[in-house]
């Protein structure tokens, strides 16, 4: 993809990881940079968020899985379930409100307990799914390949010797096009294929430890996508491995840590390296706690108490910033069919500490949530909530849509790869301190990342799809480039030209 942006580098015990930069060389000018933009971070924030609470139905006895993206290609973002039986599609008609479901028949089993990922695999410009087959035990990852109008058809699937059950999506090779990473916590295995760009995947390296969860990120801030796993290995084995650049992985790290439910990445410390959030429960309850990587080791650290064992507690957990504060927070999903519905929030402190969990709308006794994912779906640079429910005899798609967090920049539309600004306007003459705000948005996968560049040197970047650096100036006339990335690190960005006084 062409690009507008700047050329050059991106870089109680660890260190983690992101930034994977346009040219791969990550570290320079790392401590300046984290000085600049933690300083418009680390402000009074609100500590509660309110939401409101819209539950679709898919049309289906049940929901498993649940992802956002723009599949009708028309900037709004849409939503897709997988369901026991089907595939419900969800038209986007804004606001944050959806059409009724649509229905299609897919393979059956796929979903439960597998993962969901919307990418344009085969390159004609429409959004396609992978879909992990999950408890059921299947071999396969579903290739679903979408027609541009919320409709899908088969495609190539990915068939492991062992079961199909977590899945992380990345870049793992460096050639812009999602590879996807499949693990099994039963053979003890995980599986990495190369996408080659036209729906068809290449087996680049088969790892000997696999889970119940899979989540890829670049956690030693080296440029390449890692994996961490949890829930394998014959004793809930929680690890990581770490990438090559080329599609293969090195030795695994382990971790201590069992009874591992689900993993989440974000800036949980606030230093612009992504760590990993980490669900887990025991007999005396719920935890969440922090994990980073750094010289050689895994690092448990911050244990945040749930709460007690019960049949409704969490099983999963997404992360992004809820409050507007520009610090990761974590959205906490589960309950039972036949308990209650268990939601909350957590709202991250910056230091891989969270507060104490609170409670969103939600539809109460009966209910399971399941596969939360937080994005800004309604483009007014809140971040909103999605999952997907269960009961007996019914599934859909849950919608909480943000309603107070602190506004920062209204994204673009989600058609294409972009970016806008919303401080400074064309010509403005600022202050000699100025905060610049912008905001992105990604078709294939997410924005993972948006950068701020002044006259060619980069000073500022935020893990997210919203940016706010505040950083000095000269006097005169600057160019600022607003850069925006995502989950395969194509980028592209767009400027602005100010004074200074």
């Amino acid at each position: 993809m062409s690009s507008s942006s700047p050329s050059s580098p991106e870089a109680r015990k660890n260190a983690s990881s992101l930034l994977k930069p346009f040219n791969r060389l990550l570290l320079k000018s790392f401590t300046l940079l984290t000085a600049i933009v933690a300083g418009a971070a680390l402000l009074p924030a609100q500590t509660t968020v309110n939401f409101t609470q819209t539950p679709y139905n898919s049309g289906d006895y049940s929901s498993d899985l649940i992802v956002s993206g723009d599949f009708n290609n028309d900037g709004i973002l849409d939503i897709v379930t997988i369901n026991p039986t089907t595939l419900s599609f969800y038209k986007g008609v804004g606001k944050g409100v959806y059409a009724n479901a649509v229905t299609q028949t897919i393979p059956t089993n796929y979903g439960a307990g597998g993962g969901i990922f919307a990418a344009d695999f085969n390159g004609d410009g429409k959004l396609d799914l992978a879909v992990s087959y999950g408890y059921g035990g299947g071999s396969s990852v579903l290739i679903l390949l979408g027609n541009g109008k919320g409709g899908f058809t088969q495609g190539t699937p990915i068939t492991v010797s062992g079961n199909a059950e977590a899945m992380a999506l990345a870049d793992f090779n460096g050639d812009h096009k999602p590879d996807i990473a499949i693990s099994d916590n039963q053979s003890n295995q995980t599986w990495v294929y190369v996408g080659k760009g036209d729906g068809t995947f290449t087996l680049t390296d088969t790892l000997k430890n696999g889970g119940l969860s899979l989540v890829a990120g670049d956690f030693n801030a080296d440029g390449k996508q890692d994996l961490v796993f949890a829930g394998g290995n014959g004793s809930d084995a929680l690890g990581i491995y770490l990438g090559n650049g080329n599609g293969t992985f090195g030795a695994p790290v382990l971790s201590s840590l069992t009874n591992v439910s689900s993993l989440a990445v974000g800036d949980f410390y606030n230093n612009r390296i992504q760590t990993i959030a980490v669900l887990n429960s025991t007999i005396s309850g719920f935890y969440v706690h922090s994990l980073r990587y750094s010289n050689g080791a895994l690092y448990v650290e911050n244990e945040n108490f749930i709460g007690d064992p019960s049949a409704g507690g969490p099983f999963a957990l997404a992360a992004g910033d809820l409050n507007g504060d520009f610090l990761f927070d974590i959205f906490l999903a589960g309950g039972s069919q036949n308990a209650s519905g268990y939601t909350a929030y957590m709202i991250g402190n910056g230091n891989g500490t969270f507060q104490s969990p609170q409670t969103p709308p939600n539809n109460g006794a009966g209910i399971a949530y399941v596969s939360p994912f937080i994005r800004d779906l309604n483009r007014d640079s809140r971040h909103d909530v999605g999952m997907a429910w269960q009961t007996l005899g019914e599934g859909g798609a849950e919608i909480l849509l943000n309603t107070s967090a602190t506004t920062n920049c209204n994204p673009p539309a989600a058609n294409k790869l972009s970016a806008v600004i919303c401080a400074p306007s064309p010509g403005q003459i600022v202050s000699p301190t100025y905060t610049f705000k912008g905001a992105g948005n990604a078709f294939n996968g997410i924005v993972k990342r948006m950068e701020l560049w002044i006259d060619g040197k980069k000073v500022g970047q935020n893990l997210e799809d919203q940016l706010k650096v505040t950083t000095p100036l000269t006097k005169g006339q600057h160019t600022a480039s607003f850069v925006v990335v995502d989950s395969f690190d194509e980028y592209t960005s767009t400027s602005v030209t100010f004074s200074a006084n």
